[in-house]
């Protein structure tokens, strides 16, 4: 691995931390100081983590920021060639068959985020580029489990398996709810120790449902509405944003290539559990009705009724998501979108 490039990937990595730190929670902000910890450490996500030593990296970290806060971003040169940091296509041309990939793109609060991991796999699925990706070598910390950036989709299992352990430790025995029946259906055992069997059991249903999250990026690609990167650096506050990202992603969710009708029609019910599981927030404020639907499909096998709620759903989101973008082309500025835009996220 190139030295200079992975330290000017985690230069950049650390302007970002720096400049939206304060955006998380501090109980948020604790729990990706850890995963990146265990990131850069090569540690297992599950591995437990000595106070102190964590304690002293936080400190070192954060004592850079002020330096870094007004830092550009630097750009990437491999060979001879000088790369934008989110030129993705051609950096990724770049690293070849050298087993890398690299990723970069926006996330919540419209941070920078960059990564550069190990390729697992990469292919071509309706004019998009899909890359899984396994040990991640640099990172910030923003990550997400399904990435979509211009033509190219990434899958990071490294995330998503951290994601999958955190749920692991909300099981209740004493309820059944669809995170239970989400594990169970994956062959999981309530309790079940930590080792090899977990191991490989976590990897594998991973792997298998980063297919699920393939399904919602191809789908946010199919639905892409131009205006909306603007439309959301516009929106001026932190439960619009929350509120705007929600209608996207409940318009892919819910889309004739979306994982729910993946799901539907493989009648699989771990994905459809850890789907439900999954859904935080405004997703699953804005759409109540599949819970319903999926008790129906727990309770008796009635996948129509699932289906139906589908399709009412996507018409629903698919309407507010036009709303939205037309609020957005007919205000005549930033002040006026912002007022428009948060009278409509609270009618």
């Amino acid at each position: 691995m190139d030295t200079i490039l992975k330290n000017d990937i985690k230069f950049n990595c650390d302007v970002s931390d720096a400049r939206y730190w304060g955006y998380f929670s501090v109980c948020g902000l604790l729990m990706r100081y850890r995963d990146l910890f265990r990131s850069e450490k090569g540690l297992k996500p599950w591995a437990v983590v000595d106070r102190e030593e964590i304690g002293r990296w936080i400190g070192n970290k954060e004592s850079r920021w002020p330096d870094l806060e007004e830092a550009d971003l630097r750009d990437l040169t491999i060979g001879d060639t000088v790369y934008q940091p989110f030129d993705v296509s051609g950096i990724n041309r770049a690293l070849g068959d050298q087993g890398f990939v690299y990723g970069a793109g926006y996330g919540m609060y419209m941070k920078p985020t960059f990564f550069l991991a190990e390729l697992r796999s990469i292919k071509e699925i309706s004019g998009l580029t899909v890359y899984t990706t396994g040990t991640e070598y640099v990172r910030d910390l923003f990550t997400s489990p399904g990435m979509l950036q211009q033509r190219s989709i990434f899958l990071r299992l490294e995330p998503l398996v951290m994601l999958l352990l955190y749920k692991f430790s909300e099981l209740n025995a004493k309820r059944v709810t669809s995170l239970e029946d989400a594990f169970a259906q994956y062959g999981f055992r309530y309790r079940q120790l930590i080792n090899a069997d977990f191991e490989k059991k976590l990897e594998s249903m991973a792997e298998r449902y980063a297919e699920v999250l393939l399904c919602h990026e191809i789908a946010e690609a199919r639905e892409e509405v131009p205006e909306w990167k603007d439309l959301l650096t516009l929106s001026g506050d932190r439960k619009v944003e929350h509120y705007l990202r929600a209608v996207k992603d409940l318009v892919a969710d819910t889309s004739d290539h979306g994982p729910y009708k993946k799901i539907i029609d493989a009648r699989d019910r771990g994905a459809l559990s850890l789907t439900v599981a999954l859904m935080e927030g405004y997703r699953r404020v804005l759409y109540p009705g599949i819970r319903d639907a999926y008790d129906k499909v727990i309770l008796s096998g009635d996948w129509d009724a699932l289906e139906r709620t589908r399709t009412d759903g996507y018409e629903q989101f698919r309407s507010q998501r036009d709303s939205i973008a037309a609020l957005y082309r007919e205000s005549s500025g930033k002040e006026d979108f912002t007022r428009k835009i948060k009278a409509f996220c609270t009618s």
